[in-house]
């Protein structure tokens, strides 16, 4: 009887242990991602849930991101995560009938927008679906049920972000290895842009999908659509009314009047609306009224 105690409390400590693959990643989820670029530590990554939740809301729609436990994240870094880096991507399958790749970060340039399928499977497909489903490929004891904590130098090294979004060389993680021609990441505190990306031809043109914001405590919320431009300068030559703006890659831009602010105002589409490049741009009105307010309008 005594040599059979230790392997039925053995079995006992077996079925009380947490099961090791809680974490149930799949094409269109979010994987919320951070990294330490200063001190070495691990690299924690969340799975938030399917792309769904932050498509197709009118703009200005905002709503907290809670379905995380930013505790996990804190463990690692601190209670402040000031400083550390921060992204979000999601890509669905490539037998979608429209993929896209959904990533963070700075403003994309043109070169963002040309991809073939087969380049877009390489860059986009191939690194954000590897970062999700690597751990579950590797059995990587989950944090909880929707994160890990990895080290992207120990055991499990190939199933972390920085490992796969570098291809294992831990140079220009930030592109993706240089994948992607802009930064997908940000310091936090700080604000990501999070853009709908489409193999060259897709159904619909590439464009702004809303913008995170983190802060320093880890707070994540999301605000859906583009941002309000910047005025620049506003210009009048004889009648014609020119305003220079700050553009948003794939936004576009209608200019409106008003002959009053306040209670009563009446803006009105004037000129012809045009589409963002990343640059600065005008719009005009030629307008023979001595008075007037005008503003911007972004879609």
């Amino acid at each position: 009887m005594n040599k059979l105690l230790p392997i039925a409390l053995a079995a006992l400590a077996l079925a009380a242990a947490p099961a090791a693959q809680a974490w149930t990643y799949k094409d269109g989820d979010v994987l919320l991602l951070f990294r330490n670029v200063n001190n070495p530590n691990n690299d924690v990554e969340y799975d938030i849930g399917n792309v769904s939740q932050f498509l197709g809301h009118t703009n200005g729609y905002t709503t907290t991101v809670s379905n995380w436990n930013p505790s996990i994240v804190t463990t690692v870094y601190g209670t402040d995560l000031t400083g550390v880096s921060v992204a979000l991507l999601a890509v669905s399958s490539p037998t979608n009938a429209t993929p896209t790749a959904w990533v963070s970060g700075l403003e994309p340039n043109t070169t963002a927008y040309g991809d073939s399928v087969s380049d877009w499977n390489f860059n986009y497909y191939s690194i954000i679906s590897a970062i999700g489903v690597r751990p579950l490929t590797y059995s990587v004891p989950t944090a909880s049920t929707n994160a890990y904590s990895i080290n992207p130098s120990g055991k499990y090294k190939v199933t972390s972000y920085e490992y796969l979004a570098s291809g294992g060389t831990y140079n220009g993680v930030s592109q993706l290895g240089g994948a992607v021609p802009f930064i997908v990441e940000q310091v936090i505190p700080g604000a990501l842009d999070f853009w709908a990306v489409q193999p060259l031809g897709g159904a619909t043109p590439d464009h702004l999908v809303g913008t995170f914001n983190i802060s320093a405590s880890g707070t994540l919320t999301f605000t859906a659509g583009p941002t309000a431009p910047t005025i620049n300068s506003f210009t009048r030559a004889g009648t014609r009314n020119n305003v220079n703006y700050g553009s948003t890659v794939g936004v576009n831009y209608q200019l409106v009047n008003s002959p009053r602010l306040g209670t009563g105002a009446t803006w009105t589409p004037v000129g012809t609306a045009q589409t963002g490049n990343g640059s600065a741009q005008s719009l005009y009105d030629t307008n023979n009224a001595a008075t007037g307010f005008y503003r911007v309008s972004a879609q």
